[in-house]
């Protein structure tokens, strides 16, 4: 584990979904803490196995946060290129892929367990992964979404002092 992790990790324990489901492969598994990369440990998401066109995966964070990078965790024990190339989506819509994107088709080395995206302070309550194209498989073992603060907190700083 990297030591200079910045922030905390948002997505931790969320509410996920994706387009579709595969034996088992919830979305819920990739903000479960678990950044095991090997299918068998229960520890990775999967839409449908026959592929299907622009497969998404998304997380709402319950509030808009700034997010400063996201590290995301491939399945190692096969099909590591499936990930690639992917899209990262990060704003306040429901249809997670109307929102802005962080930087563009993102390419993960697919003989590295995982990749760290910066996304320089982007706002958002949802944060998407979303793999473009047709007949795609979408599996995700961990998406740790790592923010610096809530945007709220913003409120309350203003002074009174004059």
């Amino acid at each position: 584990m990297a030591a200079a992790a910045t922030g905390a990790n948002v997505a931790l324990g969320k509410t996920a979904f994706q387009t579709s489901s595969h034996r088992g492969g919830a979305a819920s598994r990739a903000v479960d803490g678990n950044t095991a990369t090997n299918w068998l440990d229960d520890s990775c998401t999967h839409t449908r196995d026959s592929g299907e066109d622009n497969p998404t995966w998304w997380v709402d964070l319950g509030q808009s946060y700034g997010i400063d990078r996201l590290v995301i965790f491939n399945r190692q024990d096969c099909c590591a290129e499936r990930l690639n190339p992917f899209n990262i989506h990060i704003g306040d819509s429901d249809q997670v892929s109307m929102n802005p994107k962080c930087g563009g088709d993102h390419h993960i080395d697919v003989n590295q367990p995982s990749i760290s995206v910066s996304c320089q302070g982007m706002e958002g309550r949802y944060v998407g992964i979303r793999l473009p194209g047709n007949s795609r498989k979408l599996t995700l073992c961990e998406v740790q979404v790592l923010s610096g603060r809530p945007l709220l907190h913003l409120v309350n700083t203003w002074s009174w002092h004059h």
